[in-house]
């Protein structure tokens, strides 16, 4: 086991904020026409410029929704 790699990394007030943009309706749309069209996560998050795991989280949030106003 080596030890010599116990390196702490100091980051700035700045560099640990997490940012949330909020979903626009534009946004929404662009979702889902492409997740319709069978693009898979990972490639929207890139079309999008957002996280694989938040296009996942929301494209399920507008399904319960629309779900749900049925």
């Amino acid at each position: 086991m080596d030890t010599t790699s116990t390196r702490t990394r100091y980051t700035t007030k700045e560099e640990s904020k997490r940012t949330y943009r909020h979903w626009t309706t534009l946004e929404d749309r662009k979702l889902l026409q492409l997740r319709n069209n069978g693009m898979k996560f990972r490639l929207i998050a890139k079309e999008l410029q957002r996280t694989p795991i938040s296009v996942e989280k929301r494209y399920r949030k507008i399904l319960q929704n629309q779900w749900g106003e049925s």
